[in-house]
């Protein structure tokens, strides 16, 4: 806990500034959005960046767990020499039409500095390089009160900033978790959604056609060692993952009508999507497959405006989850609410407080192991977590100094499991070149819920040039 009233100290020093002109955003439709270079003479404009990352793991013991006859591989130090290219090409059709395509693709040298005869090949896939189609869809206006929009995109359910309750349509890349918000983890689907709009509320139809799988750390990484279930176990132990193929019974269905008003809005949700969490299933072979089965849920979500003030709360109900130490699926309420501060000058302050509860709980969620011959589910009957954000601007808005503290625990608020917290800078030299430099310092628990107990020593400070063209 002393880490955390010592950024909670840092968290504080952003509340002395000199005038306000901070408001709140990011409460606007992203995809009604008409992008600046659209309104150009040109039928299409092409802009995209060019940017590195580099990072230190400054805690990270030099040799790793390993089973018996496995590599011990070495994550401490130099860990990161990530270059990253990212084109996009939007182009406008017609007053009613456009359409984007974005693509994006990394490379990490680091790998290849350090040696890659050091790691695994299930590490070198995941870390070494990676590339997406992150946007490729047409968009347009059918009549006056109803749009189209086909193809990969990405859509945002909710009002909170750091926690998904009701945001569950696109999956996430969890990789390195901690190291980026939310907004710049979620994997865009290939869906077809339909707009229709009336009075002050939108009505919002979605078929999502790709069923797309979350992007977890290898086995065997400093993001998911092998001694985090307990016992260090070989790679076969850590199931291969079941990829749902693009037919009519994995096709998901989603429904939203939002409603916005004076001061305030209203969000309800409806989906049969796959769930962010695997089950275990023998395929025709017997071998036993990581699965992300059905889910339903059904959530509401509202924001209300008073003052300097941003109140926030959702909930979802979630039914129909297959955990893997148990035989009967079962039902959880997800509920958050939050409070966003805008009154200091250039500062916003941010606190959210979500708990998961499962219905009809069995203790062996929790307190089943690996040794069980049963893939364990570390799952409390109630799970909370809490984040709090600090943002400052400066420079006249071309910098902020930003901080997050995420962290997760049982009812009783001792947040006996872990999490993380990071503090950043972002600055804007000119309008072509950026950095984005910080530390992330994950907080271990106690080893109950093992997760971030085992990547407690991954601290690492990082720094990334962007150049924008």
């Amino acid at each position: 806990m002393t880490k955390i009233v010592l950024s909670l100290l840092i968290l504080g020093s952003l509340l002395y500034a000199d005038d306000l002109d901070m408001a709140f955003d990011g409460f606007e439709d992203e995809e009604i959005v008409i992008e600046e270079t659209l309104e150009s003479q040109n039928w299409y404009s092409l802009s995209g960046y060019l940017s590195f990352l580099s990072a230190y793991n400054y805690n990270q013991k030099s040799e790793n767990a390993a089973a018996i006859g496995d590599k011990v591989m070495d994550f401490s130090g130099f860990s990161r020499a990530k270059t990253k290219l990212n084109i996009a090409l939007d182009m406008k059709h017609s007053d009613s039409w456009k359409s984007r395509i974005e693509l994006m693709g990394w490379y990490d040298a680091s790998w290849a500095i350090q040696g890659r005869s050091n790691y695994t090949s299930d590490v070198l896939d995941s870390y070494q390089s990676f590339s997406d189609i992150k946007d490729a869809y047409l968009q347009g206006t059918l009549s006056g009160s109803v749009d189209i929009k086909l193809g990969r995109q990405i859509v945002i359910w909710g009002k909170s900033d750091s926690i998904r309750i009701t945001d569950v349509i696109n999956p996430l890349d969890i990789r390195e978790p901690g190291m980026v918000d939310i907004k710049d983890l979620r994997l865009t689907e290939t869906m077809s959604k339909l707009n229709y709009y009336f009075d002050n509320y939108a009505l919002s139809a979605m078929i999502i056609h790709e069923s797309r799988l979350p992007i977890e750390p290898a086995f065997g990484s400093d993001y998911r060692p092998r001694d985090v279930f307990g016992t260090t176990a070989p790679d076969s132990i850590f199931p291969d993952v079941y990829q749902p193929s693009w037919d009519i019974k994995n096709t998901q269905f989603a429904l939203s009508l939002d409603g916005r008003f004076e001061g305030w809005d209203l969000s309800l949700y409806a989906a049969n999507i796959l769930n962010s969490r695997f089950s275990i299933k023998p395929n025709s072979s017997g071998q036993n497959l990581r699965n992300y089965d059905k889910i339903y849920m059904a959530g509401i979500a509202t924001s209300i405006v008073v003052g300097s003030w941003l109140y926030k709360a959702e909930a979802a109900y979630i039914a129909d989850i297959d955990y893997r130490s148990v035989e009967e699926n079962k039902n959880r309420l997800d509920t958050l609410v939050g409070i966003d501060y805008a009154g200091f000058s250039k500062t916003t302050l941010s606190f959210e407080l979500a708990n998961r509860h499962v219905f009809a709980y069995e203790d062996i969620m929790l307190k089943n192991t690996l040794n069980s011959g049963v893939f364990p589910d570390y799952e409390r009957e109630n799970i909370v977590q809490i984040a709090i954000r600090g943002n400052y601007l400066f420079d006249h808005d071309n910098a902020s100094v930003n901080y997050l503290l995420s962290m997760f625990g049982s009812k009783n608020l001792s947040f006996e499991d872990g999490g993380f917290q990071r503090f950043w800078l972002d600055y804007k030299y000119n309008d072509d070149v950026s950095l984005n430099a910080g530390l992330v310092d994950y907080i271990g628990g106690n080893g109950v819920v093992p997760f971030y107990n085992a990547i407690k020593n991954n601290d690492r400070v990082y720094a990334e040039f962007v150049y924008h063209f």
